[in-house]
């Protein structure tokens, strides 16, 4: 730290406020900022400093309409400043001195150029300066002020500010159950200045980051960084509270050791004066060995070209000892060897400062012939008048034999590629061949999905269709029967209950069918959209209608609704929307024990529609927000971390797949107080008008109705023909295409239940054939269907298996109110 400098250590981006803004614009920057304190500043130059802890005090002695002041009546003034070129360990005394967590920096005209903060000390000198500071106990602080978490935010904020404190533990039997700190009320004001009726529960930061008293205080640092928390709560074997660590601790017990440092430095340097002398003598003897074990000749000259030095290296290249090389001209000694007399004198001449001359000479060795390479350099003064000249040969055989050889396997390597070249085509032409057989195997797998759907679907529906008529004949037939006689009571509550188990693991059944199916269908492109103008707050209605049955049992939990007067109209398939609802709200009330689900819709800006499901359960933490739209990805929500998981973590990333289907988003983030809130977003149509409200269906009279249903599965046919003929209809049945045309033809029904797959002539050309009769084109047909590609456009109404009796109903009362 003693060496440093504070521009290199503090981050230059710095965050600004003017004097004469409201603090309510404070509080918000400094939340969605994530920062401790706002630079008041005019026209760049610093006039004050606004911290989380003038706010706190602000919220305790200024009234609740304090967010509403200018900022200039919070801010502390004047602001102490530093210059960029002051040393870090003058700003770390200045700061324990005036016992300040924030240091603003200004370049030479006054404005401002960053904040040093005691994050900055500690983050950017590295952990290191920490290991002489034994253990946390030895510098944490011992007093502590708890409190109860019953205890109001507005009395919690008084107390901190009257104690100058920056954090309030929330303790039970004197262990750690929940922290709050300057930090929290600051983002607690910012969206409520008047703090309302809030208990410390309600918005205290759980669980609490603890340290034990006797680990290193670079694991406490450590543990800060990766956590993002500026204090640590100190906890014996037993979870107790002991005391507190802060960054301001951790700070304080740096001052011994740089203290130390900037003395040692300074020794050091003293030191390094007196060995200036003897260090030039043993850099000379460096440097004549240095020359000495040089692999490469070099000769030094005087400015005559007379040689005053020879390494062994040059004595070996020119087969001449020293001694007789000392004193003679160097151009002589090459003239001997061979090289030309006129070339080397031109290029002799031709050195200068800036330019040396570089030549080749070979000799004949014993061990053959030898290829040099050499280098002549001059040494001028400062007027550029010659000083010496420096010679320096080195041996270029080997390098040349290297070139040869490289070249050689260049044009190996050439002749490799041409031939990998022509591997990777037939890599290539295989790849291709594997990618169709992939394509081929990808339609079987739809086309057996599409067979699973309706082998799994058949059976559901006559298992959860005849659990439901037993239940409706047992209730209205036998249950009565059983009088006063309390064993027949009994037996007949526990049948009524099993049939209802059998009912609600069915249900549950079809949807993780459903899911899977619907997955496939979405990514593969196959998904059935029936996009028409819809008023979000119609499907928003027809969702908590369809689950108010959840909450009906439970009375701890209330469902919600926020409706504008004015619906937003989308252009979407309210079927699929509904299905999106229906997942979120069922998740609200699966991990919300005690509370509300709350169901919100507005317009937040033009041509735009969101939703929100928001609940008051354990909520959901941060690094999962993201995740949980995975395929299979469940986390978990339970405080205790006990309750298991339960479904197939596809609901979520089918309700992303719909709403990104219509150019929306879905997002998960913590709701205002505690739990979790789910929110979507999608494109509006023009004009809300286009989305008529749906009017009721008329009153059908169902002994006159008749209903032909073709199903080839006698199960599936038995129920509906019981179902319907129990509900008031008259009920013909067909067995395939051919004899439901036959039936249509002769009842003249006044709607058709036909089933998709069936053999010989199958739904889909059965429906065909009746819409081209004149006769029987107007008869409308409800395709109930376990397959999961779109049925022909020839059907009015379409239901999948497993079938909803009551949808069943619906669907056909329709189709013949419609028809009258």
């Amino acid at each position: 730290m003693g060496d440093k400098r504070l521009a290199e250590i503090v981050t230059p981006e710095v965050v600004t406020i003017s004097p004469d803004a409201p603090v309510r614009h404070g509080l918000a920057v400094m939340r969605d900022r994530g920062i401790s304190c706002l630079i008041v500043a005019r026209d760049g130059v610093p006039v004050g400093i606004v911290t989380e802890r003038d706010i706190l005090w602000a919220a305790a002695h200024r009234g609740e309409d304090f967010a509403e002041r200018h900022v200039s009546d919070l801010m502390t003034a004047p602001v102490v400043t530093v210059a960029e070129d002051t040393m870090v360990v003058e700003a770390y005394h200045l700061l324990a001195k005036k016992r300040l967590r924030h240091l603003v920096m200004v370049d030479g005209a006054g404005r401002v150029r960053g904040v040093l903060t005691q994050s900055d000390l500690i983050e950017r000198l590295g952990y290191d300066s920490l290991s002489e500071i034994k253990r946390i106990e030895g510098i944490m602080t011992r007093e502590v002020v708890t409190a109860p978490g019953g205890v109001t935010v507005r009395e919690a904020v008084a107390r901190m500010a009257e104690r100058s404190i920056s954090c309030l533990i929330v303790a039970r039997e004197g262990r750690p159950a929940g922290i709050i700190t300057e930090r929290d009320v600051v983002r607690l004001l910012a969206e409520n200045p008047r703090m309302g009726r809030l208990k410390l529960y309600d918005i205290m930061s759980c669980p609490v980051v603890c340290v034990e008293a006797d680990r290193p205080v670079y694991e406490a640092a450590m543990l800060m960084k990766k956590r993002r928390v500026r204090r640590l709560v100190v906890v014996d074997d037993d979870r107790r509270v002991l005391g507190l660590v802060t960054q301001t601790d951790i700070v304080r017990g740096l001052e011994s050791k740089y203290v130390r440092t900037l003395k040692s430095a300074l020794a050091e340097k003293d030191q390094a004066l007196r060995e200036v002398g003897r260090s030039l003598v043993e850099k000379t003897m460096f440097l004549d060995n240095l020359l000495r074990s040089a692999e490469m000749g070099i000769a030094a000259m005087d400015e005559t070209w007379r040689v005053t030095y020879v390494n062994p290296a040059a004595e070996e290249i020119f087969a001449e000892r020293s001694e007789r090389l000392v004193g003679r001209d160097i151009r002589e000694i090459h003239i001997r060897h061979g090289v030309e007399r006129a070339a080397l004198e031109r290029g002799l001449d031709a050195v200068t400062p800036s330019r040396s001359h570089d030549f080749v000479f070979s000799k004949n060795r014993p061990d053959g012939p030898r290829r040099y390479v050499a280098r002549v350099s001059g040494i001028f003064d400062k007027e550029g008048a010659p000083g010496g000249y420096v010679l320096m040969v080195r041996d270029d055989t080997e390098r040349c034999l290297a070139a040869e050889s490289l070249e050689g396997l260049t044009r190996k390597l050439e002749q490799l590629v041409v031939e990998r070249t022509s591997d990777l085509s037939a890599q290539t032409r295989e790849l291709e061949e594997a990618n169709e057989r992939l394509r081929g195997m990808d339609e079987i797998k739809s086309a057996f999905l599409s067979s699973v759907s309706h082998e799994l679907r058949t059976p559901l529906t006559s298992l959860l269709g005849f659990s439901k008529l037993i239940a409706r004949d047992f209730g209205r037939h036998f249950k009565p029967l059983a009088g006063s006689d309390a064993e027949l009571v009994r037996r007949g509550a526990r049948i009524e209950e099993n049939l209802r188990v059998l009912t609600t693991e069915g249900e549950r059944l079809a949807r993780l069918l459903n899911d899977f199916l619907d997955l496939s269908r979405i990514e593969s492109g196959r998904m059935e959209w029936r996009d028409r103008p819809v008023a979000l707050a119609e499907v928003v209605r027809s969702a908590v209608a369809a689950v108010s049955g959840l909450f009906d049992a439970r009375p701890e939990v209330d469902l919600e609704t926020r409706l504008p007067e004015v619906s937003p109209v989308v252009a979407a398939d309210p079927d699929r929307l509904e299905q999106v609802l229906l997942n979120l709200i069922g998740n609200a009330a699966k991990f919300t024990a005690v509370g509300a689900v709350t169901v919100s819709l507005e317009a937040p800006a033009p041509g735009l529609a969101r939703v929100a499901v928001r609940d008051t359960g354990p909520g959901i933490a941060p690094e999962d927000r993201e995740l949980i739209f995975d395929k299979f990805r469940q986390v978990c929500r339970d405080p205790e971390g006990s309750a298991p998981a339960k479904g197939t973590g596809l609901g979520l990333a089918i309700c992303r797949e719909i709403v990104s289907h219509y150019g929306g988003r879905i997002w998960a983030e913590p709701a205002p107080g505690r739990g979790a809130a789910f929110v979507f977003e999608l494109p509006t149509t023009e004009s809300p008008e286009t989305a008529a409200p749906v009017a009721p269906p008329r009153p059908v009279r169902r002994d006159k109705a008749l209903v032909l249903v073709v199903d080839d599965d006698p199960a599936v046919s038995a129920f509906l023909i019981q179902f319907l003929e129990g509900e008031g209809y008259r009920v013909a049945a067909a067995h395939d295409g051919e004899s439901a045309l036959a039936a249509a033809e002769r009842l003249r029904p006044s709607v058709i239940t036909m089933d998709m797959a069936m053999p010989g002539m199958d739904g889909r050309a059965a429906m065909e054939a009746l819409r081209r009769d004149p006769e029987l084109a107007a008869i409308p047909i409800l395709v109930i269907t376990g397959h999961g590609d779109a049925p022909s456009q020839a059907a009015d109404v379409v239901l999948r298996k497993p079938l909803d009796p009551d949808k069943l109903l619906a669907a056909i009362a329709k189709l013949l109110a419609r028809r009258e």
